[in-house]
Protein backbone atom coordinates (compact mmCIF):
# COMPACT_ATOMS: atom_id res chain seq x y z
CA UNK A 1 0.00 0.00 0.00
CA UNK A 2 2.73 2.45 1.14
CA UNK A 3 4.91 2.03 -2.14
CA UNK A 4 1.47 2.27 -4.46
CA UNK A 5 1.04 5.80 -2.50
CA UNK A 6 4.58 6.71 -3.45
CA UNK A 7 4.74 5.99 -7.03
CA UNK A 8 1.53 7.59 -7.46
CA UNK A 9 3.11 10.72 -5.73
CA UNK A 10 6.12 10.46 -7.92
CA UNK A 11 4.10 10.02 -11.14
CA UNK A 12 1.88 13.55 -9.81
CA UNK A 13 5.21 15.84 -9.59
CA UNK A 14 6.38 14.28 -12.84
CA UNK A 15 3.02 15.44 -14.01
CA UNK A 16 2.88 18.75 -12.81
CA UNK A 17 7.13 19.36 -14.08
CA UNK A 18 6.12 18.37 -17.55
CA UNK A 19 2.88 20.98 -17.79
CA UNK A 20 5.38 23.39 -15.88
CA UNK A 21 8.13 22.92 -18.60
CA UNK A 22 5.78 22.88 -21.34
CA UNK A 23 4.81 26.72 -20.08
CA UNK A 24 8.49 27.49 -19.85
CA UNK A 25 8.82 26.08 -23.61
CA UNK A 26 6.08 28.35 -24.72
CA UNK A 27 7.12 31.75 -22.54
CA UNK A 28 10.71 31.41 -24.16
CA UNK A 29 9.13 31.21 -27.94
CA UNK A 30 6.90 34.06 -27.21
CA UNK A 31 9.90 36.16 -26.35
CA UNK A 32 11.62 35.03 -29.68
CA UNK A 33 8.67 36.30 -31.19
CA UNK A 34 7.95 39.48 -29.22
CA UNK A 35 10.97 40.21 -27.69
CA UNK A 36 9.71 40.81 -24.15
CA UNK A 37 12.73 40.00 -21.94
CA UNK A 38 11.27 41.58 -18.70
CA UNK A 39 7.94 39.37 -19.49
CA UNK A 40 10.22 36.24 -19.58
CA UNK A 41 12.00 36.89 -16.48
CA UNK A 42 8.78 37.31 -14.67
CA UNK A 43 6.91 34.72 -16.28
CA UNK A 44 10.09 32.30 -15.28
CA UNK A 45 9.80 33.44 -11.42
CA UNK A 46 6.12 32.75 -11.54
CA UNK A 47 6.72 29.57 -12.74
CA UNK A 48 9.22 28.18 -10.08
CA UNK A 49 7.21 29.62 -7.50
CA UNK A 50 4.33 27.78 -8.86
CA UNK A 51 6.50 24.44 -9.07
CA UNK A 52 8.12 24.59 -5.52
CA UNK A 53 4.85 25.66 -3.99
CA UNK A 54 2.78 22.77 -5.95
CA UNK A 55 5.40 20.66 -4.56
CA UNK A 56 5.66 21.18 -1.26
CA UNK A 57 1.59 21.11 -0.93
CA UNK A 58 1.43 17.24 -2.33
CA UNK A 59 4.11 16.22 0.38
CA UNK A 60 2.64 17.17 2.34
CA UNK A 61 -0.34 15.98 2.09
CA UNK A 62 1.20 13.03 1.07
CA UNK A 63 3.42 12.69 4.63
CA UNK A 64 -0.25 13.82 6.89
CA UNK A 65 -2.22 11.13 5.11
CA UNK A 66 0.71 9.02 5.95
CA UNK A 67 1.05 10.01 9.34
CA UNK A 68 -2.59 9.69 9.76
CA UNK A 69 -2.54 5.91 8.90
CA UNK A 70 0.14 5.02 11.17
CA UNK A 71 -1.18 7.26 14.19
CA UNK A 72 -4.54 5.02 13.91
CA UNK A 73 -3.04 1.75 13.83
CA UNK A 74 -0.71 2.73 17.26
CA UNK A 75 -3.67 3.96 18.53
CA UNK A 76 -5.31 0.86 17.45
CA UNK A 77 -2.56 -1.49 18.63
CA UNK A 78 -2.22 0.97 21.88
CA UNK A 79 -6.04 0.61 22.97
CA UNK A 80 -5.75 -3.45 22.46
CA UNK A 81 -2.45 -3.66 24.26
CA UNK A 82 -4.16 -1.75 26.98
CA UNK A 83 -7.20 -3.73 27.73
CA UNK A 84 -4.99 -6.76 27.81
CA UNK A 85 -3.09 -5.39 30.17
CA UNK A 86 -6.57 -4.47 32.82
CA UNK A 87 -7.36 -7.86 31.96
CA UNK A 88 -4.43 -8.99 32.87
CA UNK A 89 -4.93 -6.80 36.09
CA UNK A 90 -8.71 -8.37 36.94
CA UNK A 91 -6.91 -11.45 36.65
CA UNK A 92 -4.80 -11.00 38.99
CA UNK A 93 -7.34 -9.09 41.36
CA UNK A 94 -9.56 -12.39 41.43
CA UNK A 95 -6.64 -14.15 42.05
CA UNK A 96 -5.42 -12.55 44.72
CA UNK A 97 -9.76 -12.98 46.17
CA UNK A 98 -9.40 -16.98 45.57
CA UNK A 99 -6.61 -16.80 48.40
CA UNK A 100 -8.23 -14.70 50.80
CA UNK A 101 -5.28 -12.04 49.92
CA UNK A 102 -8.05 -9.27 50.02
CA UNK A 103 -5.83 -6.02 50.30
CA UNK A 104 -3.44 -7.03 47.73
CA UNK A 105 -6.62 -6.90 44.91
CA UNK A 106 -8.11 -4.07 46.72
CA UNK A 107 -4.87 -2.20 45.67
CA UNK A 108 -4.88 -3.27 42.13
CA UNK A 109 -8.55 -2.08 42.02
CA UNK A 110 -7.72 0.77 43.71
CA UNK A 111 -3.98 1.49 42.43
CA UNK A 112 -4.09 -0.41 39.19
CA UNK A 113 -7.18 -0.22 37.97
CA UNK A 114 -8.23 3.28 39.18
CA UNK A 115 -12.16 1.63 40.35
CA UNK A 116 -12.21 2.45 44.09
CA UNK A 117 -15.61 1.97 44.28
CA UNK A 118 -14.41 -2.11 43.62
CA UNK A 119 -11.84 -2.10 46.20
CA UNK A 120 -13.86 -0.74 48.97
CA UNK A 121 -16.72 -3.32 48.25
CA UNK A 122 -13.90 -6.48 48.17
CA UNK A 123 -12.33 -4.78 51.94
CA UNK A 124 -16.18 -4.88 52.84
CA UNK A 125 -16.76 -8.17 51.56
CA UNK A 126 -13.76 -9.14 53.35
CA UNK A 127 -15.05 -7.59 56.67
CA UNK A 128 -12.21 -5.04 56.78
CA UNK A 129 -14.56 -2.58 57.17
CA UNK A 130 -12.24 0.50 58.18
CA UNK A 131 -10.63 -0.15 55.58
CA UNK A 132 -13.00 -0.05 53.34
CA UNK A 133 -14.76 2.71 55.09
CA UNK A 134 -11.35 4.64 54.85
CA UNK A 135 -11.67 4.20 50.82
CA UNK A 136 -14.77 5.24 50.58
CA UNK A 137 -13.97 8.54 52.15
CA UNK A 138 -10.76 9.62 50.96
CA UNK A 139 -11.14 7.95 47.52
CA UNK A 140 -14.55 7.99 46.66
CA UNK A 141 -15.83 10.60 48.48
CA UNK A 142 -18.86 8.90 49.52
CA UNK A 143 -19.90 9.70 53.54
CA UNK A 144 -22.88 7.85 53.40
CA UNK A 145 -21.18 4.32 52.43
CA UNK A 146 -18.43 5.43 54.71
CA UNK A 147 -20.57 5.98 57.52
CA UNK A 148 -22.50 2.62 57.06
CA UNK A 149 -18.56 0.72 56.81
CA UNK A 150 -17.73 2.55 60.38
CA UNK A 151 -20.82 1.01 61.48
CA UNK A 152 -20.11 -2.04 60.83
CA UNK A 153 -16.72 -1.69 61.77
CA UNK A 154 -18.22 -0.42 65.23
CA UNK A 155 -16.44 2.74 65.09
CA UNK A 156 -19.62 4.29 66.50
CA UNK A 157 -18.07 7.99 66.91
CA UNK A 158 -16.77 7.76 63.57
CA UNK A 159 -20.15 6.84 62.03
CA UNK A 160 -21.88 8.87 64.05
CA UNK A 161 -20.28 12.02 62.83
CA UNK A 162 -20.57 11.18 59.53
CA UNK A 163 -24.58 10.54 59.30
CA UNK A 164 -25.03 13.77 61.51
CA UNK A 165 -22.71 15.58 57.85
CA UNK A 166 -24.91 14.09 55.59
CA UNK A 167 -28.27 14.99 57.70
CA UNK A 168 -29.02 10.83 58.06
CA UNK A 169 -30.57 11.62 61.86
CA UNK A 170 -32.54 7.83 61.66
CA UNK A 171 -29.01 6.39 61.27
CA UNK A 172 -27.08 8.21 63.67
CA UNK A 173 -30.44 7.48 66.46
CA UNK A 174 -29.88 4.17 65.73
CA UNK A 175 -25.96 3.95 66.10
CA UNK A 176 -26.68 6.04 69.23
CA UNK A 177 -29.43 3.47 70.44
CA UNK A 178 -26.66 0.85 69.88
CA UNK A 179 -24.62 2.33 72.47
CA UNK A 180 -27.11 3.02 75.01
CA UNK A 181 -26.63 6.63 74.51
CA UNK A 182 -30.60 7.07 74.96
CA UNK A 183 -31.48 10.50 75.06
CA UNK A 184 -28.76 11.25 71.66
CA UNK A 185 -30.88 8.80 70.39
CA UNK A 186 -34.06 10.45 70.70
CA UNK A 187 -33.05 13.46 70.17
CA UNK A 188 -32.41 12.21 66.56
CA UNK A 189 -35.22 10.08 65.87
CA UNK A 190 -37.69 13.52 67.36
CA UNK A 191 -35.84 15.34 64.29
CA UNK A 192 -36.98 12.70 62.04
CA UNK A 193 -40.46 12.62 63.72
CA UNK A 194 -40.96 16.66 62.93
CA UNK A 195 -39.76 16.58 59.22
CA UNK A 196 -41.95 14.00 58.23
CA UNK A 197 -44.97 15.29 60.39
CA UNK A 198 -44.50 18.60 58.96
CA UNK A 199 -44.54 17.26 55.46
CA UNK A 200 -47.57 15.14 56.56
CA UNK A 201 -46.59 11.92 56.63
CA UNK A 202 -48.06 10.87 59.39
CA UNK A 203 -47.47 7.10 59.39
CA UNK A 204 -43.92 7.36 59.06
CA UNK A 205 -43.48 9.46 61.45
CA UNK A 206 -45.61 7.54 63.73
CA UNK A 207 -43.28 4.21 62.92
CA UNK A 208 -40.69 6.25 64.49
CA UNK A 209 -42.39 6.88 67.50
CA UNK A 210 -43.64 3.49 67.99
CA UNK A 211 -41.22 1.23 67.17
CA UNK A 212 -37.99 3.47 67.72
CA UNK A 213 -38.76 5.71 70.17
CA UNK A 214 -41.21 3.34 72.22
CA UNK A 215 -43.99 5.89 72.40
CA UNK A 216 -47.08 4.76 71.50
CA UNK A 217 -49.10 7.12 73.14
CA UNK A 218 -47.52 10.03 70.67
CA UNK A 219 -47.55 7.75 67.53
CA UNK A 220 -51.58 7.59 68.59
CA UNK A 221 -51.76 11.46 68.44
CA UNK A 222 -50.35 11.71 65.41
CA UNK A 223 -52.54 8.73 63.46
CA UNK A 224 -55.54 10.59 64.79
CA UNK A 225 -54.30 14.13 63.98
CA UNK A 226 -53.69 12.77 60.56
CA UNK A 227 -57.25 11.14 60.28
CA UNK A 228 -59.21 14.59 61.21
CA UNK A 229 -56.79 16.57 58.64
CA UNK A 230 -57.56 13.71 56.20
CA UNK A 231 -53.77 13.36 55.07
CA UNK A 232 -53.73 9.46 54.20
CA UNK A 233 -56.78 9.17 56.59
CA UNK A 234 -57.45 5.66 56.23
CA UNK A 235 -53.98 4.44 56.74
CA UNK A 236 -53.49 7.01 59.47
CA UNK A 237 -56.57 4.90 61.56
CA UNK A 238 -55.44 1.38 60.36
CA UNK A 239 -51.95 2.09 62.14
CA UNK A 240 -53.98 3.86 64.51
CA UNK A 241 -56.09 0.69 65.65
CA UNK A 242 -52.52 -1.62 65.64
CA UNK A 243 -52.37 -0.58 69.22
CA UNK A 244 -55.11 -1.93 70.34
CA UNK A 245 -54.30 -6.09 70.82
CA UNK A 246 -57.56 -7.77 72.10
CA UNK A 247 -60.74 -7.85 70.66
CA UNK A 248 -62.57 -6.03 73.68
CA UNK A 249 -59.65 -3.41 73.48
CA UNK A 250 -60.57 -2.70 69.40
CA UNK A 251 -64.04 -2.92 69.28
CA UNK A 252 -64.48 0.09 72.39
CA UNK A 253 -61.76 2.09 70.00
CA UNK A 254 -64.08 1.70 66.74
CA UNK A 255 -66.79 2.58 68.36
CA UNK A 256 -65.61 5.33 70.12
CA UNK A 257 -64.48 6.79 66.55
CA UNK A 258 -67.21 6.24 65.23
CA UNK A 259 -69.37 7.49 67.71
CA UNK A 260 -66.96 11.13 68.39
CA UNK A 261 -64.49 11.06 64.92
CA UNK A 262 -67.24 10.04 61.89
CA UNK A 263 -68.87 12.17 59.86
CA UNK A 264 -70.60 13.00 56.53
CA UNK A 265 -67.22 14.00 54.69
CA UNK A 266 -65.49 11.08 56.04
CA UNK A 267 -67.93 7.89 56.45
CA UNK A 268 -66.66 6.36 53.26
CA UNK A 269 -63.41 6.43 54.19
CA UNK A 270 -64.26 4.89 57.76
CA UNK A 271 -65.90 2.28 56.07
CA UNK A 272 -62.72 1.22 54.01
CA UNK A 273 -60.85 1.56 57.24
CA UNK A 274 -63.84 -1.55 58.83
CA UNK A 275 -62.67 -3.44 55.54
CA UNK A 276 -59.18 -3.97 56.67
CA UNK A 277 -60.18 -4.30 60.75
CA UNK A 278 -62.79 -7.20 59.49
CA UNK A 279 -60.16 -8.97 58.29
CA UNK A 280 -57.98 -9.38 61.81
CA UNK A 281 -58.03 -12.86 63.86
CA UNK A 282 -59.15 -10.42 67.25
CA UNK A 283 -61.90 -8.63 65.12
CA UNK A 284 -65.29 -7.59 66.37
CA UNK A 285 -66.61 -8.83 63.62
CA UNK A 286 -70.89 -8.68 64.25
CA UNK A 287 -69.88 -5.07 66.04
CA UNK A 288 -68.25 -3.89 62.58
CA UNK A 289 -70.82 -5.60 60.20
CA UNK A 290 -73.47 -3.14 61.80
CA UNK A 291 -71.59 -0.17 61.50
CA UNK A 292 -70.68 -1.17 58.47
CA UNK A 293 -74.77 -1.54 57.49
CA UNK A 294 -75.55 1.83 58.84
CA UNK A 295 -72.60 3.50 56.81
CA UNK A 296 -73.56 1.95 53.56
CA UNK A 297 -77.81 2.53 54.45
CA UNK A 298 -76.79 6.02 54.86
CA UNK A 299 -75.12 6.11 51.24
CA UNK A 300 -77.51 3.64 49.69
CA UNK A 301 -78.15 5.52 46.55
CA UNK A 302 -74.29 5.29 45.58
CA UNK A 303 -74.00 1.83 43.94
CA UNK A 304 -70.23 1.67 44.26
CA UNK A 305 -71.00 2.03 48.41
CA UNK A 306 -73.35 -0.91 48.17
CA UNK A 307 -70.84 -2.86 46.61
CA UNK A 308 -68.79 -2.58 50.07
CA UNK A 309 -71.08 -4.90 51.36
CA UNK A 310 -69.47 -8.00 49.89
CA UNK A 311 -67.00 -7.84 52.10
CA UNK A 312 -68.50 -7.84 55.63
CA UNK A 313 -71.56 -10.61 53.91
CA UNK A 314 -70.00 -12.97 51.91
CA UNK A 315 -71.72 -16.06 53.72
CA UNK A 316 -74.57 -14.39 53.56
CA UNK A 317 -75.96 -15.46 50.19
CA UNK A 318 -79.36 -13.59 50.63
CA UNK A 319 -78.06 -10.26 51.42
CA UNK A 320 -75.55 -10.36 48.43
CA UNK A 321 -78.61 -11.70 46.20
CA UNK A 322 -80.17 -8.56 47.07
CA UNK A 323 -77.38 -6.37 46.83
CA UNK A 324 -77.15 -7.33 43.12
CA UNK A 325 -80.52 -7.01 42.66
CA UNK A 326 -80.30 -3.60 43.77
CA UNK A 327 -77.42 -2.78 41.46
CA UNK A 328 -79.43 -3.77 38.60
CA UNK A 329 -82.15 -1.50 39.20
CA UNK A 330 -80.18 1.27 39.35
Amino acid sequence: MIQNESRFHSKLIYFIITVLLLKLVYVIFDVFIHGDIGSFLLAILIISILFFGVAILISSMFSSENNSNGHGSATAVDNEQFQKLLDRYERLCNDFIEKKQFKKAAYIQLKLLRNPYRAAHILDDAKLHNDAALVYLTKCFDKENAAESYEKARSYKKAIKLYKEIGDHESAGDVYTKIEDTKNAQHHYQIVVDTYAKNDQYVKASLIYRKKMDDKTSASKLLVKGWRENKDAVNCLNNHLVHFESEKALQAEINHFYKNEVHKGNNLNFLKVLKTEFKKEIAPKENIQNIAYELVSKNHQNTEVLGNLYDFVKEDSQIVSDIIRHRIRK
